[in-house]
């Protein structure tokens, strides 16, 4: 049995214990300067992350509200004042003054202004030459004149003719099959967006861009020959609206639907949780690192305070707490951000542009006399549209004339219809069954009260326009339709404040914590070198 022994000092008390060689452990020392090094690359390593991630977030927001958030509201725009210049041109056609005092064709002329003007601040150039927009494609062909017996609108087929403006253009009409896509009212602003960042939503811009002028051409050569009290100045007018909604209006929806895209990406990059879980990991760790250090410290040394490792223990708590309240700030105001304003904003547009379309049918039916089944048919489908638009609520995807709907009145979906105040299948069998459909399920919250009531005063004073018509019936139909825009307009404005108040406040959540953040990481950095290093000297 072996025995140890002990030196003992001439006070008879033992020296310090060092367990630097005791069965080949590293010594003391070398423990404090691997918790040492730890400790610091630790902090350090938080500190870039918070750095990183917080300005990283910053960007983000800012790109909401400015360049993604230009664009797509420069995309509302171009929709919303194509659809307002049809619908005013038809006014004025028929003789109803939608703005009182205001010369003929002054409002047409001011949507088709507004219009180009947020074709530019969506990415479209302009000529250096004569200051217009300048088209990336070739002048468009020249088309086909009407004979003066024409009656109704083009087809499809001699509007596409027309609308071989260039490949852009032509590959732009071939991807904006679809209808008015969900959008906001934008409000015209100054801001400018970067040109479309996909080749459909370039497409669709110099679909707008060469078309436009197209467009114009048509209803000057309707206004020229209704001067002179010549028949085929309506074709010329229905070839025009032809020409809006089978083209112009699908490309203004297909690039919104690209800017909404682009909207939708900056939002996930702005409040993504990655981010957020890996800075708090790397600074969880660097205080269990801080940690260890002390209760070693303790163990080695038997010294129960190390002033050093404290203050950096206290700096990486609030540079655990700070930064994660922030991100939780910002994460909350996007949020409201775009349930309160963005998603607002995008339903208004909807409707906005579903209450343009239908009253553009109940005009451009009475212009041609009643005698085009189309505007009656686009009329029932966009009237039901805009109804379940208004109520938050998707076309549904069963047929009016279909046995079950028919048959089966107090069924669910007759019950939901009677409760959304949309016509019940035998009064919509009166219509066109094939066209008018039961909302689906609800997508959204529903728009105010008072908007969906102007919504439904509006459409039943169109049908009225269509089914009954008298004297008056269309320009009171016209009335109900500005009122319902006025209303949109105004609940527009609310949800636009909202968003903008929202993100700036996301915005200021942010403000400072990268650099405040990142300063407590690397001076704790400091502190725990420092408070380590004088017991790594002593055992030296």
């Amino acid at each position: 049995m072996s025995v140890r022994s002990t030196t003992v000092s001439r006070d008879g008390e033992p020296p310090p214990y060092t367990p630097a060689a005791d069965h080949g452990r590293p010594a003391t020392p070398t423990w404090f300067l691997i918790c040492a090094v730890m400790c610091v690359c630790l902090c350090a390593a938080a500190g870039v992350g918070a750095i990183a991630v917080v300005e990283r977030r910053a960007h983000a927001v800012s790109a909401i509200s400015r360049q993604t958030m230009a664009g797509t509201q420069a995309s509302w725009d171009i929709h919303r004042h194509l659809a307002e210049a049809a619908a005013a041109e038809a006014s004025t056609f028929l003789g109803i003054s939608t703005t009182p005092g205001a010369a003929p064709y002054d409002d047409f002329a001011a949507a088709m202004r507004a219009a180009n003007e947020a074709m530019v601040r969506a990415g479209a150039t302009t000529d250096p030459g004569s200051g217009g927009l300048a088209c990336p494609g070739q002048e468009p062909p020249a088309t086909v004149r009407p004979s003066p017996t024409s009656s109704g609108p083009t087809s499809s087929a001699t509007a596409g003719a027309t609308a071989g403006a260039g490949a852009g253009a032509g590959a732009g009409a071939a991807g904006a099959s679809g209808g008015p896509g969900k959008g906001g009212s934008g409000r015209g602003g100054a801001r400018s967006a970067a040109p479309p960042s996909n080749e459909a939503a370039a497409a669709a811009l110099a679909t707008l861009v060469c078309l436009t002028p197209v467009y114009t051409r048509y209803v000057g050569e309707a206004r020229a020959n209704d001067r002179m009290g010549m028949s085929v100045g309506g074709a010329y007018l229905r070839m025009a609206n032809s020409l809006m909604n089978d083209h112009l209006l699908p490309a203004s929806a297909t690039l919104a639907r690209s800017h909404t895209e682009d909207q939708a990406q900056a939002f996930r990059r702005a409040t993504r949780a990655g981010d957020v879980a890996g800075l708090a990991v790397v600074a969880l760790l660097a205080l269990a690192a801080l940690a260890a250090a002390q209760v070693l410290g303790v163990l080695w040394t038997r010294r129960w305070l190390n002033p050093g490792l404290l203050a950096a223990t206290l700096l990486v708590t609030v540079g655990i707490i700070w930064p994660q309240a922030a991100l939780a700030t910002e994460r909350a105001k996007l949020a409201s951000a775009r349930s309160e304003g963005y998603d607002v904003q995008a339903m208004l547009a909807r409707v906005r542009h579903l209450a343009l379309r239908a009253e553009g049918d109940v005009l451009y039916w009475r212009i041609a006399q009643g005698g085009e089944i189309v505007f009656d048919a686009d009329f029932d489908q966009t009237a039901a549209q805009l109804a379940c638009a208004a109520r938050g609520r998707e076309p549904g995807t069963t047929p009016l004339n279909e046995p079950r709907a028919l048959n089966e009145p107090s069924s669910a979906g007759a019950a939901s219809a009677a409760v959304e105040g949309l016509p019940g299948p035998h009064e919509a069998a009166t219509r066109d069954p094939n066209l008018v459909r039961w909302c689906g399920p609800a997508t959204a919250r529903p728009l105010d009260p008072g908007i969906v009531k102007l919504v439904d005063t509006a459409r039943q004073a169109g049908a009225t326009a269509i089914d009954a018509p008298v004297g008056d019936s269309t320009p009171r139909a016209t009335g109900r339709f500005m009122e319902l825009d006025r209303a949109l307009t105004k609940a527009d404005g609310v949800a636009e404040a909202r968003f903008g108040t929202e993100v700036a406040g996301a915005g200021d959540a942010l403000r400072g914590v990268a650099a405040g953040a990142g300063a407590l990481f690397l001076l704790a950095a400091v502190l725990a070198a420092a408070g380590l290093a004088p017991r790594i000297r002593e055992y030296g």
